[in-house]
């Protein structure tokens, strides 16, 4: 059986496809590096003006060489041809190649097919509103495109239209499936990516300078939305990575030997013997949407009573999730401000007792002259001894470049950020021999409507001292260096010419606008990014459904869809339903459906029929041709003394009948 030959592409057509996919391609070139983005962007736009005939001409393996070019870029880029970066961007890639042989009607609905599937993919490099918009862009492009090139007879207006209806016809089925398809608890493609780029707070070490570099990040670190109550400001500590290890310079995460050759699961895993937590005071209910920081840890408001999904709690007190933070997520979290931990393991304490030998001295002998004093008193003399000391708090402290670089801050340059005050003070609390380490995270927030921002320059740096009585407790030197800090934020502490515009003071109305469309972007991801499993599975309940595969759930998807496209068949059949009559031909209906013995043809005109009536009806032919002649008056001349006359005639020629 011969096939029908698909027809070839003319050269508009050609340049129409080349527009629907640059369209397609923009999201992806802006994630490539600059060389390749600007070269695949050269390869699209050449391929795009080449005619049919030149495309004819061309060899068949002419399209095999640039697809090992292009394949040999990407992998220069990315060292790689598959997983999340790589991946994307060969298929990318392949779909700009695929160009050189779209020559006919067939090869533009393929190519078409591929356009959708990057549409699609381009979710993978954000989720965004602006993202969703766009894509929404790119489907109206792909749609015209097809719409053009299968029924290239449609003007642009009847095309435009077109695509609309289809796009709007689209919406309803798309929110049934967001809402009811089942959600996974993990996306498919959160693997962690080498090439991914990682933000926020340093976890391998702290070094002076690695908290105080953060201040110029004003970029988002997460959102939170409390539930049943606010803490003050001054108490919201977000707690992060823990430092117990200290080699004279660096702060090190225990286990960090351990870290390199296992994963952070595995390490999760040792940290055992989680002290019991006992909460003290209000308990905060909130939620918390992090941004992604390709990091295992999930940041949390001081000590958590519970714990979201597949994490778990380290016996550093900091939650782990069993995956990588590689896109945005969200919490829902409780936690207390104040608690005392039991059942400490001793192995740990001791361990936050260690300090490097042969260093500091000026600091040992300082607490030297409390050893007279219980934990609480020593406690309370480093604090008096830093408020007094004439210590300054600031972005831009002198380096430490000495071997005693405890002594060099304490006794010397008294200028810091909070890494170094948390530093020393966890030293001086060791030497005093109180267990101490240095928890990192950030203090404190911006309001704005009903939830608080927290950003990379909200990083902040404390203490955490342990007490037999109490167990862990946080100490924040910074406090009593610089009260402003922690009761009123960054922004009200240092110069605020070192600060990002968004800590600054000044420019209110542009700052504001920022907030404003910030709001935007935490209701997306309340209500869209961060509908995951979980808040499915609450919301299937209140509709009655237990399961994916109970009988409730397939009705209420069945329904659904019964529903929607019922509604489309309804409207449909409205908008396509015949004109109504005008009077004058209801009038002149009713006339002939008095006439019981006669049914007037389709194709029978009015005088023919009036004709045909009188000879059934003699008696009443004068009446017949009467009511015929005011029907055609009323109707095609538009007379209204006619039309008048015609319903008073109607009306007697039935009780003619009667009669």
């Amino acid at each position: 059986m011969n096939k029908t030959p698909s027809r070839v592409l003319h050269s508009q057509e050609q340049q129409q496809l080349g527009i629907a996919l640059a369209i397609c391609s923009l999201p992806h070139l802006l994630q490539q590096p600059v060389w390749l983005a600007t070269s695949l962007g050269l390869i699209l736009l050449i391929l795009s003006r080449l005619s049919a005939e030149t495309r004819l001409r061309l060899p068949r393996y002419t399209h095999w060489i640039l697809s090992i070019i292009v394949g040999a870029m990407v992998f220069q880029a990315y060292q790689t041809l598959v997983g999340r970066e790589g991946g994307v961007a060969i298929l990318m890639a392949l779909c700009i190649v695929k160009l050189i042989e779209t020559r006919t009607l067939r090869d533009a609905r393929a190519l078409v097919l591929l356009m959708f599937l990057l549409t699609g993919v381009a979710f993978l490099h954000g989720q965004e509103p602006w993202q969703a918009a766009y894509s929404l862009l790119a489907t109206g492009s792909i749609l015209f495109t097809a719409h053009r090139i299968e029924l290239g007879i449609l003007p642009n207006s009847i095309n435009t239209k077109a695509t609309s209806r289809i796009i709007l016809e689209g919406i309803p089925i798309a929110l049934l499936l967001f809402v009811l398809f089942p959600r996974l608890p993990a996306p498919l493609w959160a693997l962690p990516d080498a090439n991914s780029a990682k933000s926020g707070l340093p976890g391998d070490q702290m070094t002076p300078g690695s908290i105080g570099n953060m201040i110029q990040d004003e970029s988002v670190a997460f959102r939170v939305q409390f539930k049943n109550a606010t803490p003050a400001k001054s108490a919201m500590y977000w707690r992060g990575p823990v430092f117990e290890d200290f080699d004279g310079v660096r702060w090190l995460p225990a286990f960090a030997q351990e870290a390199t050759q296992q994963n952070p699961i595995a390490l999760a895993a040792q940290f055992s013997n989680v002290p019991t937590i006992t909460g003290e005071g209000p308990t905060y209910k909130y939620a918390i949407t992090l941004e992604p920081h390709q990091r295992n840890w999930i940041l949390a408001l001081d000590l958590p009573t519970d714990l979201p999904p597949n994490s778990t709690l380290s016996n550093r007190l900091q939650i782990i999730s069993q995956q990588v933070i590689s896109e945005r997520r969200r919490f829902d979290l409780s936690a207390q401000t104040q608690w005392t931990t039991e059942n400490d393991a001793p192995r740990q304490i001791a361990r936050s007792l260690k300090l490097p030998e042969n260093l500091n001295p000026q600091s040992h002998a300082l607490v030297a002259q409390w050893s007279n004093l219980n934990p609480e008193q020593k406690i309370n003399k480093a604090l008096q001894w830093l408020a007094t000391g004439d210590y300054s708090y600031t972005l831009t402290p002198p380096v430490l470049s000495s071997r005693h670089r405890v002594d060099e801050f304490l006794f010397q340059h008294k200028q810091g950020f909070c890494e170094h005050y948390a530093s020393a003070f966890t030293y001086l609390m060791r030497a005093a021999g109180i267990p101490a380490r240095i928890v990192t995270g950030y203090q404190g927030a911006t309001r704005n409507g009903d939830y608080w921002l927290v950003r990379q320059a909200d990083a902040h740096a404390w203490t955490e001292v342990w007490l037999a009585d109490q167990g862990w407790q946080r100490i924040d030197p910074t406090s009593v260096v610089s009260p402003t800090r922690v009761n009123n934020g960054i922004a009200n502490s240092v110069n605020a010419t070192e600060l990002p515009f968004m800590l600054r003071q000044d420019s209110a109305w542009l700052r504001n606008l920022r907030l404003k469309a910030d709001v935007l972007i935490n209701g997306w991801n309340q209500w869209v990014v961060g509908y995951d499993d979980k808040r499915q599975n609450d919301l299937l309940k209140k509709l009655g459904i237990e399961h994916f595969l109970s009988t409730a759930f397939l009705l209420w998807l069945i329904g659904g869809f019964i529903v929607l496209l019922g509604g489309f068949a309804a409207w449909l059949l409205y908008r396509n339903r015949p004109p109504r009559p005008d009077k004058a031909s209801r009038l002149y209906r009713r006339f002939c459906s008095k006439l019981n013995a006669l049914e007037r043809a389709p194709s029978e005109t009015p005088s023919d029929f009036a004709h045909r009536a009188s000879l059934h009806y003699p008696a009443q032919a004068g009446h017949i041709q009467q009511i015929t002649a005011l029907y055609l008056q009323s109707r095609y001349a538009q007379d209204e003394q006619a039309l008048m006359q015609l319903a008073l005639e109607v009306k007697r020629f039935a009780l003619t009948l009667s009669e």
